[in-house]
């Protein structure tokens, strides 16, 4: 067409990729954005059907604790959704929960924040609710504080079998082990021992979901520290279907010694040593395995001195108020740390190893051969340390080594990982926990088949 005289014509080009999104086909970052959002609903929603599943049926698959009974009390306020679930069920919503968080995971940068944070809680909130779900340890640290304050037994020297009267002895799933946690967890446990069991158990539920969500919070700030997307780090952390289902769900001491991890963490990072010190300490004497990460915190700190003062001033604290309180020995878990390292996961990396090898499972060999790698690593890690790389991501690979290596692996241990994971500059790290994350949850998935 002519234009008329006088007339400005504006000629526009349009890109192919406009053309194409007019004519209905889905934009990349939009269509991420749908999976993203999907995918979190995916998570929470397998989250809720497990835990409403546990709530409504006596699987010994999902609620080991049920053998003792299922009173109301145990089932919590889910069981009248009225769900029941099967084996089969159970691990196809495990399989589904972590493949929605992969995906969650890979679309981050596309999903709402304020929808990130939401389903983080939304997650926690459910298998709040939930009975403990796959596992009975909860029973244990009611069990072994009443041991203590009720029986006038040292938990570090007894076991359930020791109090058969007692309340929650039939809920407990090891009778004849005595306990291998630190005088800090064992001494604050006391001042439940004299409630109910109903009751106990769904306080450490609530201090379960309360810390898990800390841990959540201090991972963010923290990943904005250490120069990480915090979504991301966030959502790797509190979306992890071993982390909410398992730790959380299971209301695993864990998440409180890794709360102290992360908070020694940021003291640390904010150049507070002595704080991050007995930070570290109050972990390690919550759950031992803490204290992978303080020689590597020392390793990476230019006056490592202020630190061991807190160490030192947090261990004899801790020992005299454990003292006063338990009575004996208060460092008398240490034995029973060996001992349970004598136990055998049927599908930990070592043992499976040994089935890999025609072995049969795990043999001294292998278990020899285990100690010496674990020892070898963590020196290179801490070497490299001391040359200046980053003692986060050190800590990190020596707690996977440690976890790769260990004759005992539940799924909850992976608590102790995700979050220096999340936080440290490495992708390597980043990657290779996924890759253990998906391990642990496959053989978790097969023994539930099984």
């Amino acid at each position: 067409m002519q234009a008329a005289r006088g007339e400005v014509v504006r000629i526009t080009t349009v890109s192919p990729r406009a053309v194409a999104v007019r004519v209905g086909r889905p934009d990349a970052p939009v269509l991420r954005r749908a999976l993203g959002i999907g995918a979190l609903g995916g998570v929470v929603a397998a989250g809720l059907a497990l835990a409403a599943g546990a709530a409504g049926e006596r699987l010994y698959v999902l609620l080991p604790a049920a053998h003792g009974g299922f009173p109301g009390w145990l089932r919590g306020p889910l069981a009248g959704i009225g769900l029941r679930l099967d084996a089969s069920v159970v691990s196809g919503l495990l399989v589904v929960a972590f493949a929605c968080y992969l995906v969650a995971l890979a679309c981050a940068d596309r999903i709402p924040m304020r929808l990130a944070i939401g389903a983080i809680v939304a997650l926690h909130a459910v298998v709040l609710l939930a009975p403990p779900l796959f596992s009975a340890d909860v029973f244990s640290y009611i069990d072994y504080a009443r041991l203590g304050a009720i029986h006038g037994l040292s938990p570090y020297a007894h076991g359930a079998a020791d109090a058969p009267g007692d309340a929650v002895t039939r809920f407990v799933g090891w009778h004849e082990v005595a306990s291998p946690y630190g005088p800090l967890f064992t001494a604050a446990s006391y001042a439940l021992a004299h409630l109910s069991v109903g009751v106990t158990l769904w306080i450490y539920k609530a201090i379960a979901a309360l810390a898990g969500l800390s841990c959540v919070a201090l991972v963010w700030s923290l990943a904005v520290r250490t120069g990480q997307e915090p979504r991301r780090a966030a959502m790797l952390v509190g979306l992890n279907p071993l982390f909410a289902v398992y730790g959380v769900g299971g209301a695993h001491n864990d998440l409180l010694m890794e709360l102290l991890v992360l908070g020694a963490i940021a003291s640390a990072l904010r150049e507070q040593r002595r704080s991050a010190g007995a930070q570290l300490v109050l972990a390690a004497l919550t759950k031992a395995s803490a204290g992978l990460v303080l020689p590597f915190m020392l390793a990476g700190a230019p006056r490592p001195g202020r630190a061991l003062a807190g160490a030192l001033a947090a261990t004899v604290a801790v020992g005299l108020a454990a003292l006063a309180i338990i009575g004996g020995h208060p460092f008398e878990f240490v034995p029973q740390l060996f001992a349970q390292q004598r136990l055998v996961a049927h599908f930990s990396v070592p043992n499976q190893l040994g089935v890999l090898l025609g072995q049969g499972g795990l043999t001294p060999s292998i278990r020899a051969t285990c100690t010496a790698g674990v020892v070898l690593a963590l020196a290179w890690l801490l070497w490299r340390t001391l040359r200046g790389h980053d003692w986060i991501a050190g800590a990190g690979w020596a707690t996977l080594a440690a976890l790769v290596t260990s004759a005992w692996l539940t799924p909850w241990y992976v608590v102790w990982l995700l979050p220096l994971a999340a936080i440290s500059p490495s992708w390597r790290l980043r990657g290779a926990t996924l890759a253990f994350c998906a391990y642990v949850l496959a053989t978790r998935v097969l023994s539930h088949l099984l």
